[in-house]
């Protein structure tokens, strides 16, 4: 080789691994500073290791076969021109097996075959522990795949070896004219040594198709989701036939080898191409005509099949199911003896809130409200649900000219504090009563310690602390207010890290910045999704971390999440950012400590395998649930991803009988509701009640089903959030006789509703926004309240949302007052008065009352709210 060409490929090499190393380090010294290095550690060997391991296997064999070539294309003494321009092959051959390495390392594959936890659960096909198909099934297939990548670019090379070095203009000793076409001559040197290949690529086709009838039980081709009629009894023979067909004709590959006979092989493989084609043929043609016109009967076993593991893949098939009979009895003594869900429900949106808090409290640019949050505490005795959100830094936010590497590096490192809310106070002037707020914090019932934030949700970017500049701490009137970061969190930034983290950030200002000193901290993955991603790549993560005063310091909480896509029969759901999945526990409880970034895994359930196969795997980086700190037990929520991937799952998998299963007859679907105008679906949402048969009242997460199609509710679903009771779903069913409206029929009442009407009108016409917040469907006794803010908001720009009216539905009642509880006392306070008044009411009033009813059950026809024109003709006959 060329001295140049040397030079070149070392450049290359420097440049390739270099970023490699570069990235290493990085790394390393940061995972130091977590005390997880013992993950990054077993991670990067298991890379490594599985990538040189599949490397070298590639290049051996295929080199192996480029030597057998050589040997069988040239004579002894021809073979050191070879020799000589051998080296832009091997080139080839070591690029194509590094990126066999890179593609086959799955590490997170390999290590779970290492350490197994069985499931307990078997499939009704081949009776295997469902551990086989997430744990041993995929290392076996990432295996396969690999040998079969090997084999058909080893027979791509060789072919191409053979065809180059055949031709006379590439090798001079060749007689030019009498073999530039004597492509026999080429043929009786190849042909024996791709049937050997050929022959093992056969077996790989075998065991390929063996594992291929495993593979049926994740089949999407049946009326169900798993192996169907078609796949086990027309695909899986199939299957099984073509795997030891293909061991056949990898016998027959050895003899054509030895007979020389190549036509024999393609008219083999002619013969297993047309089985293959017929035997898919005759599987569509089943489907079609055998299945389809007795589609139920044929299908029955394996949508029971379906119910039952999609129901324990969710973590369903447990859950308490009860009747709940509504009546419309509730009295104003009913409303006091519940006062502790009465003053727990949640009349402020976080979304207009949002807006709120950023007016009145953010004080400068620099500061955001990222999200609002909702949790719960014991405030003077009280068990109060809550808003929260924390002010985090913006450097986004700075005037452009202030954009400086120092202030969005070295100044603005943090935020400071948090505003809370209790969830039913405003004040007169339509804002929310705070328990925490201001810069420092203003607090009559909490101790924070610790308020600055450095670690939260805001979007990733490294500081640096302990510098010889300042940090800006937080504003005091004209002055601004300093601080030294004291954590734990950071890499200490010596010499040598100073350039590993200059080179890997891109940043050439963290190597000659004369205010960074010995004892500076370069704080990195700063966003708390990104941190905790970072250190446990394999978990699932919730969408909404929320943050937590507890112990005198400001903790976030994620609920991380063990999923897989292979467990057989189990329905799957797509998840943006993760994928398709159709097993799913919320296994984890992380808790990051936003001033030191210390980063703390809990396991909450021990008896998923999954977790329990990480925790083979890594020791050292789970904590039982019981190290978890009582004060932060406290705060542990049911995660509202999960909640609604189990709440869709069960709005039909709740239908058990495989008849109405099939025939979707009682299929359920999440609400819409309007907001600010517009319809949008209802969300789960937090409440503070007591359930049915309950003694106390608890926090709990909540979403109502109405059935498809129609407006009216049909039951709802709980999932409990205090300890003990933590973790459990509990669905409670409306009777099918008796209609109980759902969100879209009470929004169509208020907009009926002609007092209200006048209101919205009277505002709109003054030139301001009505934004009307998300209605909550709310269980009391054995009745149903549903409760709905109205918020202003001026058109001007930077105004905000003020909460003006609470509009309150029960049975066929609505009222819109200024509070709750002025609502609640003209709803429930004068019914005895109303009772009064009902008993004197002349013909002619009741004829009115009839009459009004009667245009509001025309005008819900009309708009096609069938459901509604039907809760209008009940009132009337309750009248009559």
């Amino acid at each position: 080789m060329k001295t140049q060409e040397i030079l070149w490929g070392f450049v290359l090499t420097l440049f390739v691994f270099g970023s490699f190393l570069l990235n290493v380090c990085g790394d390393f010294f940061w995972f130091e500073t977590t005390r997880y290095i013992d993950v990054f550690l077993t991670v990067l060997f298991t890379k490594i290791l599985t990538g040189v391991i599949f490397a070298l296997l590639f290049v051996l064999f295929v080199w192996i076969n480029v030597v057998t070539a050589k040997n069988r294309l040239f004579k002894k003494r021809e073979r050191e021109r070879f020799d000589a321009e051998k080296w832009w092959f091997l080139g080839l051959v070591i690029i194509l097996g590094i990126l066999a390495g890179l593609w086959f390392s799955d590490w997170n594959t390999v290590l779970k075959y290492l350490n197994p936890a069985g499931f307990g659960v078997s499939d009704p096909v081949f009776n295997k522990d469902v551990s086989f198909y997430v744990f041993t099934l995929p290392f076996y297939c990432l295996v396969l795949g690999f040998v079969a990548y090997t084999l058909v670019m080893t027979i791509f090379l060789v072919g191409i070896f053979y065809f180059v070095y055949s031709k006379p203009r590439r090798i001079e000793y060749y007689d030019y004219e009498r073999h530039l076409f004597d492509f026999k001559n080429i043929k009786n040197k190849m042909f024996p040594h791709l049937s050997w290949l050929l022959m093992l690529l056969f077996v790989v086709i075998g065991v390929g198709f063996w594992f291929a009838r495993y593979e049926l039980l994740f089949s999407s081709t049946g009326v169900t989701y798993g192996a169907g009629y078609t796949d086990v009894n027309v695909l899986l023979p199939l299957f099984t036939f073509l795997s030891v067909f293909s061991f056949i004709i990898s016998g027959l590959c050895f003899v054509t080898l030895r007979k020389r006979n190549e036509r024999l092989l393609v008219k083999i493989l002619l013969i297993f191409f047309i089985v293959l084609l017929v035997g898919l043929g005759f599987a569509g043609v089943t489907q079609a005509f055998v299945v389809k016109p007795d589609e139920f009967n044929m299908e029955r076993i394996y949508i029971e099949r379906n119910i039952q593991n999609t129901l324990s893949a969710y973590n369903l098939d447990k859950i308490e199911g009860k009747q709940f009979q509504v009546d419309y009895n509730l009295t104003f003594k009913d409303i006091q003896k519940n006062n502790r869900t009465i003053n727990n429900i949640r009349i402020w949106d976080w979304r207009p809130l949002k807006e709120t808090y950023k007016q009145l409290q953010l004080f400068r640019t620099y500061y955001d409200f990222l999200d609002v949050d909702i949790d719960r505490y014991e405030i003077g005795n009280e068990y109060k649900q809550v808003m929260v959100s924390g002010r985090e830094i913006n450097t986004e936010n700075l005037p452009s000219n202030a954009k400086t590497w120092v202030n969005e590096h070295l100044v603005y490192t943090h935020g400071y504090g948090i505003v809370m809310n209790p969830v039913d106070k405003v004040s007169e002037e339509g804002q929310p009563v705070f328990y925490i707020k201001d810069i420092p914090p203003s607090k009559d019932y909490f101790v924070i310690k610790r308020p600055e934030i450095y670690y939260g949700e805001k979007p990733s970017e490294y500081v640096v602390v302990r510098t010889s500049t300042k940090e800006f701490d937080y504003p005091s009137g004209e002055d601004n207010i300093y601080s030294i970061y004291n954590g734990s969190g950071g890499v200490l930034l010596d010499p040598v890290k100073r350039f590993v983290y200059a080179l890997k950030l891109g940043d050439i200002e963290l190597l000659v910045s004369s205010s960074i000193k010995p004892e500076s901290k370069i704080l990195m993955y700063t966003n708390i999704k990104e941190r905790v991603k970072k250190i446990c790549p394999f978990l699932m993560y919730d969408s909404d971390p929320y943050i937590v005063v507890s112990d005198g310091k400001l903790y976030w909480i994620i609920d991380a999440y063990t999923v897989t896509d292979r467990f057989p029969y189990s329905e799957p759901v797509y998840i943006r950012g993760y994928g398709v999945i159709n097993y799913i526990r919320n296994s984890v409880k992380v808790v990051i400590d936003a001033y030191n970034g210390d980063v703390k895994y809990y396991v909450i359930d021990d008896s998923d395998p999954l977790i329990r196969t990480y925790r083979k795997i890594f020791p050292a980086l789970f904590k039982d649930f019981s190290e978890m700190p009582e004060h932060l037990k406290l705060h542990i929520r049911y995660p509202e991803d999960l909640f609604i991937v189990q709440a869709e799952i069960y709005s039909t998998y709740h239908m058990r009988d495989p008849r109405v299963f099939y025939n979707k007859e009682d299929v359920w679907v999440m609400p819409e509701e309007i907001y600010s105008g517009g319809k949008q679906k209802m969300l789960p949402y937090f409440i503070i009640m007591k359930l049915p048969d309950s003694e106390k009242e608890e926090f709990i997460l909540m979403i109502p089903f109405t059935p498809k199609g129609k407006d009216n509710l049909i039951g709802w679903m709980a999932g409990r959030c205090d300890t003990p009771e933590y973790g459990k779903l509990m669905v409670y069913q409306f009777s099918k006789q008796k209609l109980v409206y759902g969100p879209m029929q009470i929004e169509a009442r208020i907009d009926q509703n002609t007092e209200i009407s006048k209101v919205f009108t009277l505002w709109s016409q003054a030139g301001s926004g009505i934004i009307r917040g998300n209605i909550l469907v709310i269980p009391v006794e054995n009745s149903i309240i549903y409760v709905e803010p109205v918020y202003l908001k001026a058109t001007e720009k930077g105004t905000l949302p003020e909460l003006k009216r609470v509009i309150l539905a029960y049975g066929n009642r609505i009222v819109m007052k200024k509070t709750l509880g002025d609502a609640l006392k003209e709803m429930f306070g004068g019914e005895r008065e109303a009772e009064e008044r009902k008993t004197k009411e002349t013909a002619e009033e009741k004829l009115k009352r009839i009459a009004d009813l009667y245009h509001n059950a025309m005008l819900a026809l009309k708009q096609g709210n069938l459901s509604l024109y039907a809760g209008y003709i009940e009132e009337i006959g309750e009248v009559v």
